[in-house]
């Protein structure tokens, strides 16, 4: 009893770094896990005599991936718009008309019509092939932001935000996934779309830089109002569109 209560205290240590973290769909699957451990006295009330391990509501799930999509989607549109307002006017309007992001050989569907007409299990792998698409150009971008001339701190704090609250969404997209359709997870070493664009933050020519940049942050904002929007549509057909 003794060593189940240390254990219990450490995941509780862990869950309160985490609130302050602000990862909140993160400590929601700490906490689900510290469920597994405990007895049905120390359940929360949907949990008690439930036979078998103890879930954290569907509802729950999706209402927390929710609120961290909308965050990422409104954080990329204001970094985008921080970037154009402080480097726009040194990047050609030829360069600003971004016609192909690295994504675009997913097949996403083109508004929220045809999202609407789109199958859950397309709109699930589309959200994780977009999601894993991001975590090599966030990388690159919180690396070779600094030595960026005259980077705002605003947007290197941006970027760096989204970085780590993508890498959280992912997992509870996949987490969800799981739960809704059992067996059609992503395959581990699937392919995804790759950004080749890395030589372009290291060149020597600042508009050169600059201008890549810019064509990352634009193509990330409209990436992240994607995934907002195919997880806001799953969210009301599989649970609830309250929030």
């Amino acid at each position: 009893m003794a060593f189940a209560n240390l254990r219990l205290i450490h995941h509780l240590r862990v869950v309160h770094v985490l609130i302050y973290a602000g990862s909140h769909l993160l400590l929601l699957l700490v906490v689900s896990n510290l469920i597994l451990c405990q007895g049905q006295e120390n359940k929360p009330p949907y949990c008690r005599n439930q036979p078998g391990p103890c879930r954290i509501p569907l509802q729950s799930l999706f209402d927390r991936a929710t609120v961290v999509a909308n965050y990422n989607s409104r954080i990329a549109r204001e970094m985008f718009e921080k970037f154009d307002q402080q480097y726009g006017q040194g990047i050609s309007s030829t360069s600003k008309m971004v016609s192909n992001c690295h994504t675009a050989s997913l097949a996403t569907p083109d508004n929220k019509a045809k999202a609407l007409n789109t199958e859950d299990k397309v709109l699930f792998s589309l959200l994780i092939n977009l999601l894993h698409s991001w975590d090599e150009p966030l990388h690159h971008a919180t690396t070779e932001l600094p030595n960026l001339k005259g980077a705002s701190p605003a947007i290197l704090a941006g970027a760096e935000e989204i970085k780590e609250k993508t890498k959280v969404l992912l997992e509870g997209v996949e987490v969800i996934q799981a739960r809704v359709h059992p067996g059609e997870e992503e395959k581990k070493n699937a392919a995804y779309p790759v950004w080749s664009e890395q030589s372009s933050l290291k060149a020597q020519d600042e508009s050169v830089r600059q201008t890549a940049f810019y064509r990352m942050f634009y193509c990330l904002q409209r990436d992240s109002n994607k995934i907002s929007t195919y997880l806001q549509i799953l969210k009301c057909r599989l649970a609830s569109c309250q929030v």
